[in-house]
């Protein structure tokens, strides 16, 4: 028999009730659990690691239980992952769309204790995607009536959470004067009105020493207690709350709470805030036509925005200011202690470009996902047809049709330390009157970011060029052909198979094991990324090939 390694997950969208000695998660994990004692006959086994998210909404794969549950799938340490319910998983159709493309991937598959459905039928997707649907309605409604009763709220003036400001604490969900932080706001006010500029205010506040409040936030780890940046200022000196008033939107009503600064104070400041071009702290710098923008993420998850530089450079004999454009991480809180990533953005741009004019080239690829979600043939051949057409427009020669036709199938792309990570809708090159809206799919580009010098800009450097190697190819190719016919009976013996190839004895049984193989690994063969060192000799020369893929993966030099 063999044996199945089930993970069990568990999520909960808020944090009431989890210091309990028995909550929510513990009773999903006991219900997930006697299910794969029930399918023990079946080879299911418990594995020990707990994936738990308490306090995590389902709206978003922002999670850490959940990336660490899908870093395993990746690594090929799951094989079947059990849910109390769907709507654990995920409430969003497009997240899921990623999961499941992870998942068929990895080969894992997945069950929910509470709703019996089969992924492997039609009629089993059309379930599951009614089932998720409702979640992902579900979820909207509730955003809804929470907007509609936070903006209803705020109009009478009441605080409605969120990080508490400088100067108050919060007392029964209603704001309170801190004496002791309201004499360094009414400081902080009033030597802006001295300095009359918020760079020389920060260097103000560093020669008195006065830093950010400090505090713990829900996962233990101490933030605050630092200078305050330019960007906390402005939001400090803009934020209405502490003249008594609170902000909804672009509306101000009077508030409940008591002021720390006067109406003369706050006037002043202002004015002088106007005066010396400060921004409201919610307006955009730059209204910019980036091909990247809303679509880049750094290495945090934080969204990247676009920003340039300027300087003056004389070209034949004119004065002339040139622009160098950059995408930089936005700030989720003004306090945000990571660090601020910096990429340029025509590097970036050509990289991307690159990736999806490789990836549109490799038909395999292509296919695989396509028919994940039609099965109509001559649909998928379009598909393959609009993907050729546009890896092979000259893009490079900044033709701008071709340049936005690419950038159209793109959904998201993260920057990692070492990679791209791609998100693609395949649907866009059917255009607007073909069906289904949605293909996901997603891959990983490597790359490497490079600093040339002190303060010089980031030097993207693609991987190397890519190198099929058709012997090892076809020798995988082989393995997988062979174990196909073994386990669909089409052959009854591996002496069947030596003989009608005409191999030597012994031969099958050293290259059937290569079907096995990570799938990451059989990618990377299949577009020529494999190691310099691995041949299909090598291949066919190892002693034993493990079936643990983290142990392939070292074996084989791809760690």
């Amino acid at each position: 028999m063999i044996r199945k390694r089930c993970a069990i997950y568990t999520r909960k969208s808020t944090e009431e009730g989890l210091e309990q000695d028995f909550n929510s998660l513990d009773a999903q994990r006991e219900a997930c659990a006697a299910y794969i004692l029930s399918q023990k006959h079946e080879g299911w086994s418990q594995l020990s690691e707990a994936y738990d998210d308490g306090g995590y909404s389902g709206g978003s794969m922002d999670r850490p239980g959940l990336q660490q549950l899908l870093n395993h799938v990746r690594n090929g340490r799951i094989d079947i992952i059990v849910v109390y319910k769907v709507d654990r998983l995920t409430r969003s159709l497009s997240d899921f769309a990623r999961m499941v493309d992870t998942f068929d991937r990895a080969g894992v598959s997945f069950v929910s204790v509470t709703q019996a459905f089969n992924t492997t039928s039609s009629m089993g997707r059309l379930t599951l995607n009614v089932l998720l649907s409702f979640a992902q309605f579900e979820r909207e409604v509730t955003a809804e009536r929470i907007r509609d009763k936070v903006a209803a709220s705020k109009q009478k003036g009441m605080w409605m959470g969120g990080s508490v400001p400088v100067g108050y604490e919060a007392v029964d969900k209603a704001l309170v004067v801190n004496e002791a932080e309201a004499t360094l706001v009414r400081t902080i006010f009033a030597e802006y009105l001295a300095t009359g500029c918020v760079r020389k205010l920060s260097a103000r506040l560093r020669e008195l020493n006065i830093l950010s409040r400090r505090w713990v936030d829900r996962h233990g780890q101490s933030k605050g207690g630092k200078v305050f940046s330019q960007g906390a200022l402005y939001y400090m000196l803009r934020n209405p709350i502490y003249v008594g008033k609170t902000r909804h939107k672009k509306e101000i009503h009077e508030g409940l709470h008591t002021a720390i600064i006067d109406d003369a104070t706050w006037h002043s400041v202002q004015a002088q805030l106007a005066k010396h071009g400060g921004r409201e702290t919610n307006s955009k710098r730059h209204n910019t036509d980036r091909a990247l923008i809303g679509l880049l993420f750094d290495s945090s998850d934080r969204k990247m925005g676009a920003t340039y530089a300027s300087k003056s450079v004389f070209r034949d004999g004119v004065q002339t200011t040139k622009r160098y454009w950059y995408y930089v991480s936005t700030k989720a809180q003004p306090d945000d202690d990571v660090p601020v990533e910096r990429l340029p953005a025509q590097e970036i741009e050509r990289i991307v470009l690159s990736a999806l004019t490789e990836k549109l080239s490799d038909h395999v690829w292509i296919a695989d996902h396509v028919e994940m979600h039609i099965q109509d043939t001559a649909l998928v051949a379009d598909v393959l047809r609009a993907a050729t057409a546009l890896s092979q427009s000259d893009h490079l020669g900044e033709e701008a049709n071709a340049i936005q036709n690419l950038y159209s199938l793109i959904t998201r792309v993260a920057v990692r330390a070492d990679r791209l990570e791609i998100s693609m809708n395949l649907a866009a090159m059917l255009g607007p009157d073909n069906n289904p809206e949605s293909i996901p799919a997603n891959f990983e580009f490597p790359f490497k970011r490079r600093q040339n010098g002190r303060a010089k800009p980031v030097v993207i450097v693609p991987r190397s060029s890519a190198n099929p190697d058709p012997d090892l190819i076809a020798l995988v190719a082989d393995a997988r052909r062979w174990a196909k016919e073994l386990m669909d009976g089409s052959v009854c013996s591996i002496k069947r198979i030596t003989e009608r190839e005409g191999l030597r004895s012994g031969a099958v049984s050293r290259i059937l094991p290569l079907a096995w193989l990570a799938p990451d690994i059989s990618t990377a063969i299949l577009v020529g990324r494999q190691p310099a060192h691995l041949t299909a000799k090598t291949l066919r020369d190892l002693p034993e090939l493990p079936l643990d893929w983290e142990k392939q993966r070292e074996l084989l030099g791809f760690l």
